[in-house]
């Protein structure tokens, strides 16, 4: 019985961090492309491209889509000639 209560509260823990994992790299990418539009690094057009792009990938993880959030925000970044991580 306490196995099965530890495996429980193991696999609840998860589901957040799941969760956060999408909007918590939505964000860091957003904050790099702010950073670069700023300093002159990417044009406000790629800015803005970028940040349409993550609109869609936020709808996505506040669906519950974590992976096609992530597989947005990956091709973004690849498109644009970020790294992915």
């Amino acid at each position: 019985m306490r196995l099965l209560i530890c495996a429980v509260l193991l696999a609840a823990s998860c589901v957040p961090t799941l969760a956060a994992s999408c909007t918590s790299r939505i964000a860091y990418v957003q904050r790099i492309i702010d950073k670069d539009v700023k300093t002159g690094f990417v044009d406000k057009k790629v800015h803005d491209d970028m940040g349409r792009d993550l609109a869609a990938a936020t709808q996505a993880c506040n669906a519950g889509n974590d992976a096609k959030a992530e597989q947005i925000i990956s091709a973004t970044q690849s498109r644009h000639g970020y790294p992915v991580r």
